[in-house]
Protein backbone atom coordinates (compact mmCIF):
# COMPACT_ATOMS: atom_id res chain seq x y z
CA UNK A 1 0.00 0.00 0.00
CA UNK A 2 2.74 2.52 0.84
CA UNK A 3 4.57 1.73 -2.76
CA UNK A 4 0.90 2.34 -4.11
CA UNK A 5 0.19 5.59 -2.29
CA UNK A 6 3.67 7.30 -2.95
CA UNK A 7 2.86 6.37 -6.87
CA UNK A 8 -0.72 7.90 -6.72
CA UNK A 9 0.11 10.66 -5.00
CA UNK A 10 3.76 11.45 -7.47
CA UNK A 11 0.91 10.63 -10.61
CA UNK A 12 -1.61 13.61 -8.92
CA UNK A 13 1.05 15.69 -8.28
CA UNK A 14 1.57 16.20 -11.86
CA UNK A 15 -1.75 16.64 -12.90
CA UNK A 16 -2.35 19.10 -10.54
CA UNK A 17 0.95 20.73 -12.22
CA UNK A 18 -1.07 20.88 -15.19
CA UNK A 19 -4.23 22.99 -13.61
CA UNK A 20 -6.39 19.73 -13.74
CA UNK A 21 -8.82 19.21 -10.84
CA UNK A 22 -9.98 15.62 -9.48
CA UNK A 23 -13.06 14.10 -9.61
CA UNK A 24 -14.35 10.93 -8.45
CA UNK A 25 -17.58 8.83 -9.36
CA UNK A 26 -19.15 5.74 -7.85
CA UNK A 27 -17.84 2.43 -8.96
CA UNK A 28 -21.37 1.53 -10.42
CA UNK A 29 -23.09 2.86 -13.63
CA UNK A 30 -26.61 2.11 -14.94
CA UNK A 31 -26.02 -0.90 -17.02
CA UNK A 32 -27.68 0.73 -19.97
CA UNK A 33 -25.09 3.36 -19.84
CA UNK A 34 -22.18 1.53 -20.05
CA UNK A 35 -23.95 -0.88 -22.87
CA UNK A 36 -24.22 2.11 -24.88
CA UNK A 37 -20.36 2.33 -25.11
CA UNK A 38 -19.21 -1.47 -24.57
CA UNK A 39 -21.30 -3.23 -26.53
CA UNK A 40 -20.04 -6.21 -27.20
CA UNK A 41 -17.46 -6.13 -24.84
CA UNK A 42 -20.69 -6.81 -22.00
CA UNK A 43 -19.21 -9.93 -21.47
CA UNK A 44 -16.78 -8.35 -19.55
CA UNK A 45 -19.03 -6.25 -17.46
CA UNK A 46 -20.02 -7.35 -13.81
CA UNK A 47 -23.93 -7.24 -13.22
CA UNK A 48 -25.75 -6.10 -10.25
CA UNK A 49 -29.61 -5.46 -9.34
CA UNK A 50 -29.79 -3.01 -6.85
CA UNK A 51 -32.62 -3.19 -4.59
CA UNK A 52 -35.22 -0.71 -6.22
CA UNK A 53 -35.29 -2.74 -9.44
CA UNK A 54 -32.49 -0.91 -11.49
CA UNK A 55 -30.23 -2.95 -13.53
CA UNK A 56 -26.82 -1.82 -12.53
CA UNK A 57 -22.80 -2.99 -13.56
CA UNK A 58 -19.49 -2.29 -12.23
CA UNK A 59 -17.51 0.53 -14.14
CA UNK A 60 -15.39 -0.66 -16.61
CA UNK A 61 -13.24 1.99 -16.77
CA UNK A 62 -13.15 5.63 -15.75
CA UNK A 63 -14.69 6.86 -19.40
CA UNK A 64 -17.88 6.34 -19.21
CA UNK A 65 -18.34 7.54 -15.49
CA UNK A 66 -16.58 11.56 -17.04
CA UNK A 67 -18.92 11.61 -19.47
CA UNK A 68 -21.76 10.91 -17.12
CA UNK A 69 -20.24 13.36 -14.91
CA UNK A 70 -19.87 16.23 -17.96
CA UNK A 71 -23.65 15.77 -18.97
CA UNK A 72 -24.78 16.41 -15.38
CA UNK A 73 -22.82 19.37 -15.01
CA UNK A 74 -23.52 21.52 -18.10
CA UNK A 75 -22.55 24.55 -16.51
CA UNK A 76 -18.66 23.08 -16.95
CA UNK A 77 -17.49 24.70 -20.40
CA UNK A 78 -14.23 23.56 -20.13
CA UNK A 79 -12.61 21.15 -17.69
CA UNK A 80 -8.95 19.42 -17.32
CA UNK A 81 -9.65 16.50 -14.99
CA UNK A 82 -7.49 13.46 -13.64
CA UNK A 83 -9.51 10.20 -12.09
CA UNK A 84 -7.66 7.50 -10.26
CA UNK A 85 -9.59 4.63 -8.97
CA UNK A 86 -10.75 1.03 -9.34
CA UNK A 87 -12.15 -0.72 -12.37
CA UNK A 88 -13.79 -3.87 -12.75
CA UNK A 89 -13.58 -6.62 -15.94
CA UNK A 90 -15.22 -9.84 -15.35
CA UNK A 91 -11.94 -12.02 -16.73
CA UNK A 92 -10.23 -14.51 -16.31
CA UNK A 93 -7.04 -13.33 -14.85
CA UNK A 94 -3.71 -14.17 -15.54
CA UNK A 95 -1.37 -12.33 -13.73
CA UNK A 96 1.26 -13.11 -16.05
CA UNK A 97 -0.35 -11.19 -18.88
CA UNK A 98 -1.36 -8.55 -16.45
CA UNK A 99 -4.97 -9.43 -16.34
CA UNK A 100 -6.83 -8.97 -13.13
CA UNK A 101 -10.50 -8.17 -12.47
CA UNK A 102 -10.09 -5.73 -10.44
CA UNK A 103 -7.46 -2.51 -10.79
CA UNK A 104 -6.97 1.08 -10.68
CA UNK A 105 -6.90 2.82 -13.76
CA UNK A 106 -5.70 6.40 -14.18
CA UNK A 107 -7.71 8.95 -16.52
CA UNK A 108 -6.63 12.70 -17.43
CA UNK A 109 -8.90 14.59 -19.74
CA UNK A 110 -8.98 17.88 -20.87
CA UNK A 111 -12.96 18.64 -22.34
CA UNK A 112 -14.23 21.79 -24.02
CA UNK A 113 -12.77 24.30 -26.16
CA UNK A 114 -9.12 24.97 -25.90
CA UNK A 115 -6.88 26.16 -28.68
CA UNK A 116 -6.61 22.78 -31.30
CA UNK A 117 -3.90 20.59 -30.78
CA UNK A 118 -2.49 22.27 -27.53
CA UNK A 119 -4.07 19.75 -25.32
CA UNK A 120 -3.35 16.33 -27.38
CA UNK A 121 0.41 17.70 -26.47
CA UNK A 122 -0.42 18.57 -23.11
CA UNK A 123 -1.19 15.26 -22.86
CA UNK A 124 1.98 13.93 -23.60
CA UNK A 125 4.10 16.24 -22.28
CA UNK A 126 1.75 14.78 -18.64
CA UNK A 127 2.40 10.79 -19.48
CA UNK A 128 6.15 11.93 -19.96
CA UNK A 129 6.24 13.56 -16.77
CA UNK A 130 4.25 10.87 -14.97
CA UNK A 131 6.74 8.25 -16.31
CA UNK A 132 9.75 10.27 -15.12
CA UNK A 133 8.48 11.02 -11.87
CA UNK A 134 8.13 7.30 -10.97
CA UNK A 135 11.65 6.43 -11.96
CA UNK A 136 10.42 5.36 -15.45
CA UNK A 137 13.73 7.20 -17.75
CA UNK A 138 13.69 5.05 -20.86
CA UNK A 139 10.54 4.82 -22.94
CA UNK A 140 9.19 5.19 -25.86
CA UNK A 141 6.01 7.25 -26.96
CA UNK A 142 4.49 6.38 -30.84
CA UNK A 143 1.89 8.80 -31.68
CA UNK A 144 -0.85 7.83 -33.91
CA UNK A 145 -3.27 10.82 -34.65
CA UNK A 146 -5.22 11.07 -37.61
CA UNK A 147 -5.11 15.01 -37.84
CA UNK A 148 -1.19 14.53 -37.84
CA UNK A 149 -1.54 12.31 -40.89
CA UNK A 150 -3.84 14.53 -42.72
CA UNK A 151 -1.62 17.82 -42.17
CA UNK A 152 1.33 15.17 -43.30
CA UNK A 153 -0.53 14.44 -46.49
CA UNK A 154 -1.17 18.08 -47.20
CA UNK A 155 1.66 19.45 -46.49
CA UNK A 156 3.07 16.78 -49.22
CA UNK A 157 0.37 17.91 -51.75
CA UNK A 158 -0.92 14.49 -51.74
Amino acid sequence: MAVRRKVIETVSEVFRKHGAVEIDTPAFELKDVLMGKYGEDSKLIYDLDDQGGEKCSLRYDLTVPFARYMANNSNIKKIKRFHIGKVYRRDQPIMTKGRFREFYQCDFDIAGKYDPMIPDAEVLVVMQEILEAVGITEFKVKVNHRKILEAMVETAGI
